[in-house]
């Protein structure tokens, strides 16, 4: 099974209609539709990207789908997510979805960072709810890459958060799932 099925397969049973979800790396919409579809009618898919193209795609992705009025879009760095989510959903969201990297057929420089998505983390963590989940798949084959998926490893041992991690293959570069589900 694909990191990114693995990933859908453990967030479907923590969702249902009317919940709250952030993909917090909207890049072409795959998981904002896949978060849509679970949570509509009467759920909210928060999503984010640096890139105002990401979030068209996103848009137009969850539109050919009759979801686009569960979609609320922000573009700027995950990072700061927090900032533009409304407080009535602080600590009411249910999962959380990062796919680290650079937008899939778009510019492979503009990518995430280990900066910018520890910092992410550290914000959205608390904004979950109990028993919710947060996703992040790393990538660790682009430049910066390997940097990024250890500095969310070191995040979750010295935050002391429950991770489960799995491993794309046994390749040193293949890309990495980290569950982590907030206490």
């Amino acid at each position: 099974m694909r990191l990114v099925e693995l990933a859908h397969a453990s967030i479907s049973p923590r969702l249902k209609k009317g919940d709250i979800c952030l993909d917090a790396t909207a890049g072409n919409g795959h998981d904002s539709l896949f978060l849509a579809q679970h949570v509509s009618p009467g759920g909210t898919v928060y999503a984010v990207d640096i890139q105002e193209s990401a979030l068209r795609t996103t848009q137009e992705r969850l539109i050919r789908h009759g979801l686009e009025k569960v979609l609320q879009s922000f573009h700027g760095s995950h990072r700061a997510v927090s900032a533009w989510l409304p407080d009535s959903v602080r600590g009411e969201i249910a999962v959380a979805m990062f796919n680290l990297g650079y937008l899939p057929g778009g510019d492979h420089q503009i990518t995430t960072s280990a900066r910018e998505t520890t910092a992410a983390l550290e914000a959205i963590y608390p904004l979950i709810r109990k028993g919710g989940l947060i996703s992040v798949i790393g990538y660790r084959g682009h430049p910066g890459g390997k940097e990024e998926t250890e500095a969310v490893e070191r995040l979750c041992k010295t935050n002391g958060w429950s991770t489960t991690k799995r491993t794309g293959s046994e390749k040193t570069n293949s890309p990495v799932l980290y569950l982590i589900e907030p206490s």
